[in-house]
């Protein structure tokens, strides 16, 4: 197997920070740039060592991200200004429980992510911190509906993932927490919504 290029190396190191600063996955990604899934999973885990992507890829990740390949640096755990992470995404291995616990519940649906839910935000709507939440990139938001979005601060290009009610135009919280109370109005470029969460998974309570 030959080692990674320069060029390869950066392209890497790239990806992973457009992906830890905007909370996408590599499924999400690559929905969003227009790019087979497979090309940026057989690229990060090194099946084509050797092999850098084309320049056309890059720019379409570009694009969709906001995030110059040029200027991309290291994501700090919390980004300036915003508070703790909401949510976190859950990498599935093939062949956990967990992974078969989600492919039950989606009916081997494509573009369904799973998160763990980490704020009080949803908690007077039933969801506790610690739920998983199963989150469908395809699914088009109803009122009433709890969603998956992010909010972003284009001056630092950065930005956070929040789960919300979705109450058109806004996405409210149901929390006793007044810090997460404030609503958000959904405009397609600072607040944008991410998916709608079809189903939860809740991990029995440890006495």
């Amino acid at each position: 197997m030959n080692a990674p290029t320069t060029d390869q190396a950066d392209q890497r190191h790239y990806i992973q920070t457009v992906m830890q600063r905007t909370g996408w996955t590599q499924s999400e990604l690559a929905l969003r740039a227009g790019l087979d899934p497979s090309t940026l999973s057989r690229f990060l885990t090194g099946d084509r060592e050797g092999h850098a992507l084309r320049a056309s890829t890059m720019k379409k990740i570009e694009a969709v991200s906001g995030i110059g390949f040029g200027i991309a640096a290291p994501a700090t755990p919390v980004a300036e200004g915003f508070a703790a992470p909401e949510a976190e995404p859950i990498r599935l291995e093939a062949s956990s429980p967990l992974d078969a616990v989600v492919a039950a519940l989606t009916r081997g649906r494509n573009n369904v992510d799973p998160w763990t839910l980490r704020s009080r935000a949803l908690e007077g709507a039933g969801y506790r911190p610690g739920d998983i939440l199963l989150v469908a990139l395809d699914e088009t938001p109803l009122a009433g509906d709890v969603v998956c979005a992010q909010l972003y601060d284009w001056a630092s290009n950065r930005a956070e993932t929040v789960f919300r009610i979705f109450q058109p135009p806004y996405l409210v919280a149901a929390s006793p927490d007044p810090g997460l109370m404030r609503p958000h109005v959904v405009d397609d470029g600072a607040v944008q919504i991410r998916g709608v969460v079809i189903n939860t998974i809740r991990n029995r309570p440890t006495i």
